[in-house]
């Protein structure tokens, strides 16, 4: 009788975890995902400066969509705006919300579900996470290019992921180009002085950022920039002899600092210019190309006398002076 009784309790038992089961995986499949993801997982780490206004923020491809469809039955979907503009959503097709604020998409999705499908539907759509994408930085940067950033990144984020400026920026005078080839002027000194966001703007898809150079550069910066990576070497008597980035408009003296400036064994007046294996006379201090080698010579007294320190020497000369005086003596 109890082995009975125990069979039909574990018998219950079976049959609610299958239930539970089936259940959760439902809901899983609503969601999107397979038995294998963890929902608590879903909503991934961003930082942002505030709450997002979501009659400002703008939405693109990337961005990342949470939707609850509420009728007689639950639905809800994790989803991402497609690289198009679209969003899919299962079993209802898909609607293009690309360059619609927030709280607009959710008006255009719950319009789109009600005439589609269930009239009387209740429909939530929020953001989940922010998108990333690429933006073009040229000019007067350390690394110009293609860099990656989020859709709440400013101004200075791009600058500081292109590696910081050039030591011949000009910082109040940065261009924003954006993708209907209209220019904007910003002044990044206004902003560190006293925090003007004005001059500070955040970035979309399709900007230009150009860095413009400062007036203190002599000579023509645009007939020796390089997509080269080899590296600008530094020899001889510096203090730690080693190669360095190429960066454009960056003189001799500028590598030379690099490598912890001349030992007090170097003729800092006394400079080689290697290129591809041959001296090289430069036409101007900011003709370096990648590759070049920056040797520094000895000075006079370490060809003559070595390391020696002063006492060193002048115990020498000494010595030497004594024997003479002995000799002829």
């Amino acid at each position: 009788m109890l082995k009975k009784i125990k069979n039909k309790i574990l018998y219950v038992i079976f049959i609610e975890l299958f239930f539970v089961n089936f259940i959760f995986t439902q809901n899983l499949q609503n969601l999107g995902l397979d038995s294998k993801d963890q929902v608590m997982r879903l909503p991934e780490g961003f930082i942002i400066e505030s709450e997002i206004d979501p009659d400002e923020y703008i939405l693109g491809p990337g961005d990342k969509i949470g939707l609850s469809v509420i009728t007689s039955a639950k639905m809800a979907y994790v989803l991402t705006i497609n690289p198009t503009g679209d969003l899919w959503i299962p079993d209802f097709g898909s609607i293009n919300i690309s360059g619609l604020s927030i709280n607009s998409a959710g008006d255009k999705v719950t319009e789109y579900i009600k005439n589609n499908r269930f009239k009387s539907a209740e429909v939530v759509l929020v953001l989940l996470n922010v998108r990333y994408f690429k933006i073009q930085v040229a000019g007067a940067v350390i690394n110009p290019g293609f860099h990656t950033i989020s859709s709440v990144s400013r101004l200075t984020d791009v600058i500081v992921k292109s590696g910081g400026m050039h030591k011949f920026a000009d910082e109040g005078n940065i261009i924003v180009r954006n993708k209907s080839k209209i220019d904007q002027t910003f002044n990044l000194n206004k902003f560190l002085f006293n925090g003007d966001l004005v001059n500070n703007p955040v970035l979309k898809e399709g900007d230009l950022v150009k860095v413009s150079y400062s007036d203190q550069v002599d000579g023509d910066l645009e007939s020796i920039v390089s997509n080269k990576n080899s590296l600008i070497y530094v020899t001889g008597f510096v203090l730690r002899p080693s190669g360095h980035k190429y960066i454009s408009g960056y003189t001799v003296n500028d590598y030379i600092s690099m490598s912890g400036g001349v030992t007090d064994y170097g003729d800092k007046n006394n400079l080689i210019i290697f290129r591809n294996g041959e001296k090289y006379t430069l036409e101007n201090k900011h003709a370096l190309k990648p590759g070049d080698e920056i040797s520094v010579i000895a000075n006079r007294k370490y060809r003559l006398l070595g390391n020696m320190s002063a006492l060193q020497t002048l115990t020498a000369m000494m010595t030497l002076y004594l024997t003479y005086q002995a000799a002829i003596n």
